[in-house]
């Protein structure tokens, strides 16, 4: 009798969130399927409406996991959608920017204990011109809600971050649960930052690895109006702030006062209606 072959298991689940990112989200799949895990890693792209040619991007991957979302819900509600769809036990957020080398899944795999003082690992990436790419900061507070975006200080030293985003970060999915997953009073914005702030709170650590490398590319236009992207920003920094700095309704006051006094009325409309972006404005 012939044997069945053994499927391996998979041990880790990237989840890609993309609108209207086609030239990036071909070479970020391109680079995966070239992982040396590629055969215990499952791949999650979720489509956030895109009107280019994501959809054909994707057919050529028939392996993957493709959800089309009918209208643009937002980062966080389209990664919640996703993680439904997530068999491993360690989950990789990754933006359509990044290219990761052939071995970084399996860097970042290797330096998050399911127990231990690490709880997420990020890559160290760089730009496409060979330099590192400023994607580091420290958590946004109060009194500094737009942090500087920083490149890693010394790239071949492993170091612990604060707030990576979600570039290239993987994460155990027991502690997303444990996180009751992703708030979606957030809509684009600011569960990256959530996420950090979490793994914080619990007194772990976020570890950006080096020999985990990846490229990180420009962005392609994502078609979102402006107005209603700010009005987003603003609405889940209140959240964000009332969360962990006990201050978000000063700022959601601060933002409507500030939008009305800079003439930016169309920010003022969905500041007032409590707008973010999450597909009713579509």
């Amino acid at each position: 009798m012939e044997s069945t072959p053994v499927t391996p298991a998979v041990r880790v689940s990237v989840l890609c969130v993309s609108r209207n990112q086609d030239e990036n989200l071909r070479r970020c799949l391109s680079a995966l399927a070239n992982s040396t895990l590629a055969s215990e890693t499952q791949i999650v792209v979720v489509d956030l409406a895109s009107r280019d040619q994501t959809g054909a991007v994707v057919a050529d991957y028939p392996d993957l996991t493709a959800l089309r979302l009918p209208k643009n819900f937002g980062w966080t509600k389209a990664a919640n959608i996703g993680l439904r769809s997530t068999q491993g036990e360690s989950i990789l957020f990754l933006d359509p920017r990044v290219e990761l080398a052939p071995d970084a899944v399996g860097a970042l795999l290797e330096s998050v204990e399911e127990n231990g003082p690490v709880a997420a690992a990020v890559a160290t990436l760089s730009r496409p011109d060979g330099l590192p790419a400023a994607y580091l900061r420290p958590l946004p507070t109060a009194q500094s809600l737009r942090p500087t975006l920083e490149a890693p200080r010394d790239p071949a030293e492993a170091s612990a971050v604060e707030y990576p985003g979600t570039y290239a970060l993987l994460i155990r999915k027991s502690f997303l649960k444990g996180m009751n997953f992703l708030d979606e009073r957030y809509g684009e914005l600011w569960s990256d930052a959530e996420i950090a702030a979490q793994v914080k709170r619990a007194q772990r650590k976020i570890l950006r690895v080096p020999t985990a490398l990846g490229v990180l590319h420009p962005e392609q236009p994502k078609h979102i109006d402006a107005a209603l992207l700010e009005a987003d920003w603003h609405t889940g920094a209140a959240v964000y702030l009332k969360k962990h700095q006990g201050a978000g309704l000063a700022h959601s006051v601060g933002s409507v006062f500030g939008s009305l006094f800079t003439g930016k009325l169309g920010t003022v409309r969905h500041l007032l209606s409590g707008s973010k972006i999450d597909g009713t404005q579509e």
